[in-house]
């Protein structure tokens, strides 16, 4: 699935950037490009375009030559996404990597699922850096971290909630406390997920309970859950950190690199500077809907 090309730069008023240029050039002129033998026969290629810092356009193709013949290679483009690298990696705690046809060893779509350390987090990301896996698994490194990035569809501004120091120690030590359960569960601890089910259902309770008299915006400082049947896309909000803004060299258009705290997740988030509603400053929070991708980080 390929994120919204509007989110680095290519909004729908551009009508002169036809998505068919736009591969031409970058397949003509690419920043960088990587290539991989997935069969005798088929090469999968990935051609990068720099767009602005970290921020490109890439366009796989898949080459199919027959070797029992003097024809031309049958060449495919097989998409046109945006692909964006974050600042920070990610500490992994578990992670497994799932392609879209497990029986189709043509297929270049890869899913990572992965639990993020510090938040203990489940999250399924597509995979944007796959010519680099295929070969490190090959030579038979592992994956010590992972790149991820929110490319946005659309998004919001929203007021901060207003917490006190004591506030924000309870919630503190509410997140370390299901992580210490959640750890205990991984190490087969029964006792442990009797508990987790209990503070599940207080939460519940508690969370009920204060939506009857609080609106929801106001209850929940951030959340981080599936927003369609595609396994990543997230609805996000979370607190903002740190504000960056980039152009896109092409269209000239602007975009946001939002840092945002979702729980005790560091994410960073890019979004059309159109597409986003109201002004974004450090301490404010960031709603909005975000196909989530990344990279694999291997030794």
């Amino acid at each position: 699935m390929e994120s919204p090309l509007n989110a680095v730069g290519f909004s729908k008023s551009s009508n002169k950037y036809d998505t068919e240029d736009i591969i031409e050039g970058i397949l003509n002129n690419p920043s960088k490009q990587m290539a991989i033998e997935l069969t005798p026969e088929v090469i999968f290629a990935e051609y990068l375009q720099e767009l602005a810092e970290n921020t490109y356009l890439i366009v796989r193709v898949t080459v199919k030559k027959d070797n029992d013949s003097d024809k031309d290679p049958e060449i495919t483009v097989y998409n046109c996404d945006a692909f964006v690298e974050a600042e920070n990696n990610m500490q992994i705690e578990e992670l497994s990597i799932e392609r879209g046809d497990e029986y189709d060893e043509e297929d270049t779509d890869y899913y990572v699922i992965f639990e993020e350390k510090e938040s203990s987090m489940e999250i399924i990301f597509i995979l944007q850096n796959t010519v680099q896996y295929l070969e490190g698994v090959r030579q038979g490194k592992t994956i010590k971290e992972v790149n991820v990035v929110g490319i946005a569809s659309e998004g919001t501004i929203i007021l901060p909630i207003e917490k006190d120091e004591e506030e924000e120690r309870v919630e503190k030590e509410e997140r370390e406390k299901l992580r210490s359960i959640l750890q205990k569960m991984k190490e087969g601890d029964e006792e442990a997920r009797s508990l987790l089910e209990k503070e599940e259902k207080e939460l519940d309770l508690l969370l009920k309970e204060r939506l009857r008299e609080e609106d929801f915006l106001t209850v929940m400082s951030g959340y981080f859950m599936p927003a369609t049947v595609e396994d990543s896309v997230y609805a996000i909000l979370g607190e903002i950190l740190a504000i960056k803004e980039r152009k896109n060299k092409i269209t000239n258009e602007e975009m946001y690199v939002l840092t945002l705290d979702v729980n005790d997740l560091i994410l960073e988030v890019v979004i059309h500077k159109d597409e986003l509603i109201g002004m974004p400053s450090v301490g404010m929070r960031f709603m909005g809907t975000c196909w989530i991708q990344g990279q694999v980080i291997m030794e």
